[in-house]
Parts: C-alpha cells; structure tokens; sequence
C-alpha cells in the first residue's frame, strides 16, 4: 500500500503548484487580479444618478447626463470603447436583447440606452464610430435619438461611477482595465433600479430572451424590467399584467411566477367558483315547477285522496 500512496503523493504534489498557476493565467477579457477588491459592483439600489453631470457628445458638444435619459427608463453601459474583449461583448449582447423586443418597443421610443466610457483619454470621434456600428447592428429607426456614446472627463466618471457602485482598475502591465461586466437600469428620473451581470444571453443568469418559466409572450428580462423601472409608464397591457403575475428574482437574475400571488388568485377563484356553483344549483331549485293539487299524493298515496277520488257508498 505504502508503494502505491507514495507515487501518488508525488504525482498530486507537482500538480498542485500547476494547478495554481494555471488558476491564476490571465484569459483574455477577464480580471486578472483575483480577489482584487478594487475591481468590483457595489449595488446602490436606489441611488440617485446625478443627472447634472456633463459629459461629451458623439460630435464633441457637451451634453447632461439628464438630457440622455430624457425621463424615460435608461439602460445606462459603462464601457470603454477600446477593451478588448468584455465591453464589446456587453454591447453586442445588449443589442441582441433589445431586438428580441416587439417593434413598438425600441430605443429612442420606450427606452434610452446611455453608453459612457469610463476612459478619460476617449475621444468623441471614437465614440461617434462605436455608435454608428451599434445603431446600424440594431437597425431600428428612431434609435440615434435615444443611443447615446458618450466620453468625459475624470471628474464626471468618477462622480458616475461612484454613484452606481462601479470599481475597476487600470492594469499598467496589460494596459488595459480590469473590470466586470454587467448594465445598469435606471428609472426615468435616474434612480439605479436593477443590475444585470455578464455578458452572455444563453441559459446562464443574464438578460435573455426567458422561456425556462413559461414566460414565452415574446418579451425579455430586459423589457420587463424596462416596464417595472417606468412604473407601468411604458410598455403593452399584457406587460402590465404580467408584472402582477411576475417577480423579479434577484439571485437568479429573472422573472419568475409570483408564488404568493398564485395561491392568493387561486383561493379567490376557488371561492368565487363555490359561490356560484351554489348559486346555480339554489336557483335551479327556484325554477322548478310546483306540483298541482291532482298531482299531490293523498293519505292512501294515490292522487289527492279527495272525495272524488273514492267510490261512492252503496254503489255497486
């Protein structure tokens, strides 16, 4: 046995040092500082975004963050627009979502999305190229009014960054940012409504096009949340509905059926159902017809039993 355990020890003692190293290998797009406490999201639910602040337009004109999200519910990106790899996966997978949504439901319509660089050193021209992919990737008319690419200055960044929790750090070695993925909806007066992380709108916990709960009316995580961010401003009468039907679930990152309200709506039907199946049955017994006089049976249990039923006496 001692022979066996011996090799074995060996073999799991230089895979360990391999192992480790190779959990701590950078992959492309992804934080390379392990357990950095500076590249994080600290969600301020509620927080007021200040609106005042002025960034850079696509054509280099100052523009307030106020005037971007024009008192609609926003999906604020907080991107710079020479990563790599995370933000151009955040954007397209963002784009992918929108056009999951019914035509009446599109940027510059229903919606706004505001995509500011936290990059200092962007430029608007750059944004202006970001900008023009991403409008004619998604295609819909009215979109360049409620899309906006924006660039600042340190000062704006950081009051916008700190205000919805977003920490990322410069790598010198990489020269890049290190940084997570995700949006941010706001609500039309710029209060931080929810947070959605990742990139990816598959089966995993992100915005998606959601049919694991039976949610299968065309619309997406993304929308409701757009429709819930507005109060029930924005958004069809069945979305409205489904919101009462729907939660959001903050762990799985979806909407899924409102149990409490499920058994709630089923011990009204319930009762509702008795009330009129008592009801049916009590009138039923109103209508029917009562029995004449000849139909009564009589003390020998035929017709009335009357006089005239009997035969007269001493008749033969």
């Amino acid at each position: 046995m001692a022979r066996l355990i011996l090799p074995l020890v060996l073999v799991l003692g230089l895979a360990a040092p391999a192992a480790a190293v190779d959990g701590l290998a950078p992959r492309p797009g992804e934080g390379r500082r392990p357990g950095n406490p500076g590249v994080r999201i600290d969600e301020k639910l509620g927080e007021q975004v200040p609106l005042d602040l002025t960034f850079r337009g696509e054509d280099g004109a100052d523009i307030t963050l106020g005037e971007c999200v024009g008192g609609k519910p926003t999906v604020l990106v907080l991107a710079y627009y020479r990563c790599p790899m995370n933000c151009t996966d955040v954007l397209n997978g963002l784009v992918a979502a929108m056009r999951e949504m019914p035509a009446d439901f599109s940027a510059g319509g229903a919606f706004n999305v505001v995509t500011v660089s936290f990059d200092e050193r962007e430029q608007p021209g750059l944004a202006q190229e970001k900008r023009k992919s991403y409008l004619a990737e998604y295609g819909r008319p009215g979109a360049e009014a409620g899309w906006h690419f924006l660039t600042g200055r340190k000062e704006s960044i950081r009051r916008l960054t700190d205000a919805v929790g977003f920490r990322y750090v410069y790598d010198k070695v990489y020269k890049e940012y290190d940084h997570l993925s995700g949006i941010i909806v706001l609500r039309p007066n710029g209060q931080v409504f929810r947070y959605f992380y990742g990139i990816g709108y598959g089966g995993d916990k992100e915005i998606r096009y959601d049919t694991e709960t039976g949610f299968t009316i065309g619309k997406t995580t993304l929308k409701m949340s757009l429709v819930e961010a507005s109060d029930g401003k924005v958004g069809s009468l069945l979305d409205k509905l489904a919101l009462r039907c729907f939660r959001f679930d903050h762990l799985e990152q979806k909407y899924s059926l409102n149990v409490l309200l499920a058994v709630r709506a089923g011990g009204i039907l319930t009762v509702v159902l008795l009330a009129a199946a008592v009801t049916y049955f009590v009138r039923r017994e109103r209508r029917k017809p009562l029995p004449s006089p000849a139909d009564r049976p009589g003390p020998g249990g035929e017709g009335t039993g009357g006089p005239a039923d009997r035969p007269a006496e001493g008749v033969s």
